[in-house]
């Protein structure tokens, strides 16, 4: 399965603000969206991100969000609640990566990201994938890949 990566919309940000996903993740932080464009009209996520949804047959199948800090890409990205548990993750995130890559056309060094330390399967997923583990905090895991 291969996702198609476009820049992120009103649309598309409605949409996710409503998935509701089980357990401990309460929700996919889309204020920051609605915020800056209320001020300028333009779509920025949390942290002054890029956001981008990950399209499957033209369906929202996740967002995937870049940051640019010189030479290291950090990344969020959440995958549609439906989608979870049926192994697409690790492409996933393979696969926005590489997008980033192509998109932003810089040589990266590495990858960041940050997980909740109770998202086992998600700390999974991005070990499948190529990131390790940096630095744990109470709340919060950092993840690193080098390129």
């Amino acid at each position: 399965m291969d996702f198609k990566f476009i820049p992120i919309n009103m649309e598309y940000v409605k949409e996710i603000d409503s998935w509701n996903y089980k357990g401990f993740i309460e929700e996919v932080m889309m204020t920051p969206y609605f915020e800056s464009f209320k001020k300028t009209k333009m779509l920025k996520g949390p942290g002054g991100c890029d956001g981008f949804i990950a399209l499957i047959d033209n369906e929202a199948a996740g967002l995937f969000e870049f940051n640019v800090k010189g030479n290291i890409m950090e990344i969020g990205l959440a995958l549609k609640p439906n989608l979870i548990g049926k192994g697409f993750g690790t492409k996933y995130v393979k696969q926005g990566i590489e997008f980033g890559i192509q998109y932003y056309d810089i040589h990266f060094d590495s990858v960041k990201l940050v997980v909740d330390p109770k998202n086992k399967a998600a700390i999974r997923v991005y070990e499948k994938a190529g990131f390790k583990k940096v630095e744990q905090k109470e709340n919060e895991i950092e993840m690193k890949m080098i390129l």
